[in-house]
C-alpha cells in the first residue's frame, strides 16, 4: 500500500468525537459551583435597603455658598454635615443657607450590612428650611 492509498483510507474513516471523562466533567462541574456560588454570597452581603426613615443632621460647618448651581440656576452651598450615626458627610443644599448649629432634615437608608447613606429630604427641606 503507496502513501497515496493511506492517506485517501484515513479522509474515508469518520472522525470520533472525543468524550470527556466522567471526573472531568465533575471536575468542571465542580469548579463552576466553587467559583459561583461565594460570587452570589457575596453579592447579597448589602442587600436592600431595609427603609428611609428621617433623621436630623447638625450643622458644623457652611464650606462654601455659591459652590454649585441646581437645575433652575439657584445657588447651592456646599454644608458639612454631622449625621446620628457620627460620621460628616458634606451636602449641597439649596437656599436657605443654614447657620453653624441649625438642624438639616435627613433621610438614611439602613442596609443589613454596613453604614447608612444620608440624603437631603428636600420636601421638609422646602417646606420649613433649617431648623
Amino acid at each position: 500500500m503507496g502513501d497515496a492509498d493511506k492517506l485517501s483510507y484515513l479522509d474515508n474513516v469518520p472522525a470520533r468525537r472525543k468524550k470527556l471523562p466522567r471526573r472531568r466533567l465533575l471536575f468542571v462541574a465542580l469548579a463552576v459551583v466553587v467559583a459561583v456560588v461565594p460570587g452570589v454570597l457575596l453579592t447579597r452581603g448589602r442587600g436592600a435597603p431595609k427603609g428611609s426613615p428621617e433623621a436630623l443632621g447638625l450643622c458644623l460647618e457652611v464650606k462654601a455658598e455659591n459652590a454649585a448651581r441646581d437645575k433652575d440656576g439657584a445657588p447651592l452651598a456646599r454644608v458639612l454635615v454631622a449625621t446620628p450615626d457620627s460620621t460628616d458627610v458634606e451636602i449641597l443644599l439649596p437656599p436657605p443657607v443654614p447657620r453653624t448649629g441649625d438642624f438639616i432634615p435627613l433621610l438614611a437608608e439602613r442596609h443589613r450590612k454596613g453604614p447608612a447613606d444620608y440624603r437631603l429630604d428636600a420636601a421638609r427641606w422646602k417646606a420649613s428650611g433649617p431648623l
